[in-house]
């Protein structure tokens, strides 16, 4: 072989070399994308199950016995999670209590829970829980009113992160409870 053939398969090992850098950082950048997206869809499905949960139970504890008629009547905010009526739930449940345990939904306020997947980990779920204006649901209200939005966190290792760190972008999802006093 002379110098002119070893120059050529130099030049080709080194295209091949390039080649196979460029399609393993393909391959791995779609998987990774793969991943980014099933672990959002699973922590939306995730948070809408929550969300239909607390939604399922009565807006007060105040009013799952008899109406009220003045939002005043409603439990105020400072007094939002677990009431002495319900059986309290330390740390975060991974069992669920909460679908039996809780009556009303600012029982749910700060609650946590951790759902396991047996491909993507562990999802992390926070939840909170105050009130909001009548014709603004957006801002907060200080006073109670028959209006409540839900907010449903839900973190895992797998979700998007944001760009120049490792913190991952939480998935949010918001409901509103509303109080209906005259049916």
């Amino acid at each position: 072989m002379n110098t002119g053939q070893t120059m050529l398969v130099l030049g080709a090992f080194t295209m091949l070399s390039i080649f196979a850098l460029n399609t393993n950082r393909m391959m791995v950048g779609s998987v990774e994308f793969g991943l980014e997206m099933e672990a959002t869809l699973n922590a939306a499905s995730i948070g809408q199950s929550m969300l239909d949960e607390i939604l399922s139970k009565s807006f007060d504890e105040n009013a799952t016995q008899e109406k009220i008629y003045q939002a005043t009547e409603a439990t105020p905010e400072n007094l939002f999670g677990t009431d002495a009526s319900d059986e309290v739930i330390t740390g975060i449940d991974s069992l669920y209590q909460s679908k039996s345990k809780y009556d009303d939904v600012d029982d749910y306020h700060l609650y946590r829970r951790v759902v396991r997947d047996s491909r993507l980990g562990l999802f992390y779920v926070i939840d909170s829980v105050k009130y909001v204006e009548e014709t603004t649901p957006d801002r907060s209200s200080a006073t109670q009113t028959f209006y409540k939005v839900i907010t449903v966190a839900v973190m895992n290792q797998s979700l998007p992160k944001q760009v120049n760190t490792d913190q991952v972008i939480p998935v949010i999802l918001r409901d509103i409870s509303i109080y209906r006093r005259y049916f």
